[in-house]
């Protein structure tokens, strides 16, 4: 996640040196991650049925420590106001492992979530394909909704097996935010808003990067770019991919390329560059020193560009200290196709609830307009619904009143242009991801080995691993 920012779980070892700290990183995950986090279990769930009843609390598994719990909590209260004999439970966790954790954990307990949302690396169907999802197409025919108004990416990942699993909540496109005043000073001119300039290139971003950084007694204290990405997606910047394309049309990793797919070495290995070669980007360890007391390490003024999604803008819109605005991400090197993805958020819920009418609600209610407008619209990211993109321009036009009429349309422009992702609509990628790719993603950011060596070595246990969870009923 550049950040999965708000997304997704940070780089863990930022704070650690390589070996030692690898070992102790891995150690603590074991001892504090259940089997499902990382495994292929199915959690285990109470068999004694749970009493179910109108007045039961709808539990709600939400995000907290990136500032959306403002958001949620006014968008819950607004429900409750409306609805008073339904009382939402509401249920705060992290974003990232501690959210699947707690997830688990709940529908271990006999007290599944209501709603819950990929607020991690695994996506509902990873419940789905083991059979905790619960259906939504009766409860739609019912009260005769209407979807025709959903994005129609978002419809298309909600679906597994034909049944109607989730419905579409947000948009997270990637674009890069870069700090103008800091390109003023180095004299150089703003960057490009057409995501059609083919001279904006990967080659020219690390130039830029060059001429940004700084040093002061061996000591650098001004970075030109963030780290491209620190997960997955740092190997589509060159317009490769880990696995086939029709991975994200069945939702099913059953094969894998990466080993092969020169593209997707090259840019892993310039993002590593970037930090271990270059050193225009900070280490993990250097992120975490410099992000000491900020919500995220841009804020810090000490960066100068980075690869970044839209739920940050109202955090961005507190910055004071500097002007700071967005352009279009760079083609891979010599041109060619860019290869980007974004986040299409749902809601989904856990079978099991005890308040089922209740539950879905609440859940209907969350992907509406009046709900939609608060979250995810005055967070940041886009709504799903079609009818709301002009309020989410209006909104972010009052949110960032120096914004031009060129970036606005830079930020409506990125989602047409980017792919869905990899954790949210697959079934089996969150194992794969967890044991065996992510772990070889950090040796390379590390410096400890190169990407084509980091790769080929995770291979087999890639491919052991999508053997072992391909096949799903």
């Amino acid at each position: 996640m550049s950040d999965r920012i708000n997304r997704r779980a940070f780089l863990k070892m930022a704070s650690l040196t390589a070996g030692a700290g690898a070992a102790l990183l891995a150690g603590c995950a074991q001892a504090t991650q259940p089997p499902a986090t990382t495994g292929t279990e199915v959690p285990a769930v109470k068999e004694t049925p749970p009493a179910k009843g109108p007045s039961e609390p709808v539990p709600a598994l939400l995000r907290s420590g990136s500032g959306e719990e403002d958001y949620f909590n006014k968008v819950i209260d607004l429900f409750e106001s409306q609805n008073p004999d339904v009382k939402i439970s509401r249920v705060f966790a992290p974003g990232g492992d501690d959210y699947i954790t707690k997830l688990d954990l709940m529908i271990a307990s006999g007290d599944p979530p209501a709603i819950y949302a990929p607020f991690s690396t695994r996506g509902y169907r990873y419940y789905a394909a083991k059979g905790l999802s619960q259906e939504l197409d009766d409860f739609v025919k019912a009260d005769n909704m209407d979807l025709s108004d959903f994005h129609p990416d978002g419809m298309k990942g909600c679906k597994w097996q034909g049944k109607l699993m989730a419905l579409p909540l947000d948009l997270w496109p990637h674009l890069i935010v870069y700090n103008k005043t800091m390109f003023k000073a180095a004299g150089l001119p703003d960057l490009t808003t057409d995501w059609n300039d083919a001279s904006w290139t990967t080659d020219q971003y690390l130039d830029i990067a060059r001429k940004l950084t700084k040093t002061e007694g061996g000591q650098t204290t001004q970075f030109g770019s963030d780290v491209y990405f620190n997960y997955w997606a740092a190997g589509w910047a060159f317009g490769g991919d880990f696995f086939p394309m029709d991975t994200y049309e069945t939702g099913i990793v059953a094969e894998f390329t990466g080993d092969k797919d020169e593209k997707l070495l090259n840019a892993l290995q310039w993002n590593s560059d970037l930090m271990n070669k270059e050193k225009v980007a900070p280490t993990p360890a250097q992120s975490q020193s410099l992000s000491t007391g900020m919500p995220q390490l841009f804020m810090s003024n000490k960066i100068g560009m980075k690869i970044d999604n839209i739920g940050n803008l109202s955090t961005y819109a507190k910055i004071t200290d500097f002007d700071w605005g967005v352009a279009a991400a760079p083609f891979p090197p010599g041109g060619g196709k860019r290869h980007l993805h974004v986040w299409i958020d749902f809601w989904s819920m856990i079978k099991g609830v005890k308040n089922l009418e209740g539950s879905w609600k609440f859940l209907k209610f969350m992907v509406s307009p009046e709900a939609q407008k608060i979250y995810p619209i005055e967070y940041g990211p886009q709504s799903s619904l079609l009818s709301l993109g002009s309020y989410w321009l209006d909104t972010q036009k009052k949110l960032l009143p120096k914004f031009s009429d060129a970036e606005m349309a830079t930020m409506t422009e990125a989602p047409k242009l980017e792919q869905i992702d990899l954790e949210n609509w697959t079934v089996n990628f969150s194992v794969i991801n967890a044991q065996a790719l992510q772990p070889a993603l950090d040796s390379i950011w590390l410096g400890e080995k190169s990407a084509a060596d980091g790769i080929n070595e995770a291979a087999p246990k890639i491919r052991q691993l999508i053997d072992e969870t391909k096949n799903v009923s």
